[in-house]
């Protein structure tokens, strides 16, 4: 089996301070207390080529610091990591051949300049012949939907387009892994689901691996094969996206609607009432009780005008994911 990233028992941390408070603020502003941020704890993990894996995790949990490492802009206090067979902070230039970045953060188009213009210096330092630059871009026009977009000015474009572009841009020289952060930051609709064909194509004719973190449900939904969560600088899930919802056991959806207004107290014994307002009640059951005969008698009832089932809100998934960690980490 071939791994992309092989990461093992990485840890990281920066040495920061906090400005003590005083009724002399100038010498309370030389009386620094220093402090020791622990970013990452000793993170293991591996990635298989062509696997399209998500970080995930709150504000501050270590996720940019550990992109950071795996393309080599950083270097870790302890612990080893190979990216495509190479340490990236040992060979960082090597390794920036065969890898891609792209950041709702940081932009790499000139701004003056229309998108093209930033593709050709892109093609000039990759070395990619004409042809085969012409044969990209077309493709990469086309499934983004560039077509009014990569000739104008940069600044001219939406926060949408320039992301596209950016992105672009990133992976001109066809990489095999390409790490994005929260890249889809000003997107609309349509421009997000053409970003999300091209990494599936991409993907599939390309063998391209994909790293990606976002905050967005719906990416996580879409996208994620492979789902890392970091917390506090340690990795507290690895595994699929399916396994993560099973994490807190085999639960399901089960949404109700009614010829008549409901009265809550009548629905707590099938399960945990999850919403109700008037004709309409949505219950987190165990799958097996779908096939008791109590849920069956609720389902035939003739005040039953409608049901659904579907697996639980991954959005409340992971709140409660994060939450049950917080609440261990304090108890220890």
């Amino acid at each position: 089996m071939e791994y992309v990233i092989e990461a093992k028992n990485l840890s990281k941390s920066f040495r920061s301070y906090e400005t003590r408070q005083g009724k002399k603020i100038f010498l309370a502003s030389l009386r620094r207390k220093y402090y020791t941020q622990k970013a990452l704890q000793n993170v293991s993990f591996k990635v298989k080529r062509g696997d399209i894996v998500m970080l995930l995790g709150q504000n501050g949990s270590g996720k940019s610091t550990l992109i950071k490492i795996l393309v080599g802009i950083l270097h870790p206090d302890k612990g080893s990591a190979k990216v495509l067979g190479i340490t990236p902070w040992e060979e960082r230039v090597k390794l920036a051949w065969d890898y891609g970045m792209v950041s709702g953060a940081h932009n790499q188009l000139f701004w003056n300049l229309p998108a093209i213009d930033s593709f050709n210096y892109v093609r000039g330092i990759y070395g990619i012949h004409k042809k085969e630059f012409d044969e990209r871009l077309a493709y990469f026009v086309k499934i983004l939907a560039l077509e009014d977009v990569y000739k104008k000015q940069v600044r001219t474009l939406s926060l949408g387009e320039r992301m596209k572009c950016n992105f672009v841009a990133s992976v001109l020289h066809l990489p095999k892994i390409v790490f994005m952060d929260e890249a889809t930051i000003g997107m609309d609709l349509p421009a997000v689901l053409n970003l999300r064909e091209a990494i599936f194509d991409m993907r599939d004719k390309q063998g391209m691996t994909f790293f990606i973190t976002t905050h967005i449900v719906d990416e996580i939904k879409a996208l994620a094969r492979g789902v890392i969560i970091i917390d506090k600088g340690r990795i507290v899930f690895d595994g699929t996206r399916a396994e993560l919802q099973r994490f807190f056991g085999s639960k399901k959806q089960l949404e109700i609607r009614f010829n008549k207004e409901i009265r809550e107290k009548d629905y707590a014994r099938y399960g945990e009432i999850v919403e109700a307002k008037k004709d309409y009640l949505r219950l987190e059951i165990e799958a097996d009780a779908l096939k008791s005969s109590k849920i069956s008698e609720l389902l035939n009832n003739d005040e039953v005008t409608d049901y659904n089932v579907s697996d639980p809100d991954l959005a409340k998934v992971l709140a409660r994911f994060y939450k049950l960690n917080r609440e261990k980490r304090h108890k220890r």
